[in-house]
């Protein structure tokens, strides 16, 4: 018996558009990253996710992590294809901060 290969096409990751997600403009670019990577795992696991409503942000004071400065970041969304709140956490270095401020020289990046 002979097996053929199928072609099948490439997956690629869902895209997250600004537009679905109802109060990003008050995040800062370096938070609207983190944020919209964690949507994309969120929406690759259950494709019913989205769209999705900003309710809360919170920003934590910056800790010491290793040799590194982050400032925890919480946010707490409405997903509307799923009817049901979701808590978002990451950190966001203070290198991130410096970049996005543009204090740090494009050749230190």
């Amino acid at each position: 018996m002979s097996q053929h290969k199928v072609n099948q096409p490439e997956t690629s990751q869902p895209e997250i558009r600004e537009y679905e997600v109802k109060g990003m403009k008050e995040l800062s670019q370096m938070e609207k990253k983190h944020l919209v990577k964690q949507l994309v795992r969120d929406r690759i696991e259950n494709p019913e996710s989205g769209p999705w409503e900003i309710t809360d942000v919170r920003r934590g004071d910056w800790e010491a992590i290793g040799d590194a400065l982050i400032q925890p970041v919480e946010i707490d969304l409405n997903d509307k294809g799923k009817d049901a709140p979701v808590r978002v956490w990451f950190d966001i270095t203070q290198v991130e901060r410096q970049i996005e401020a543009g204090t740090i020289e494009s050749s230190q990046r």
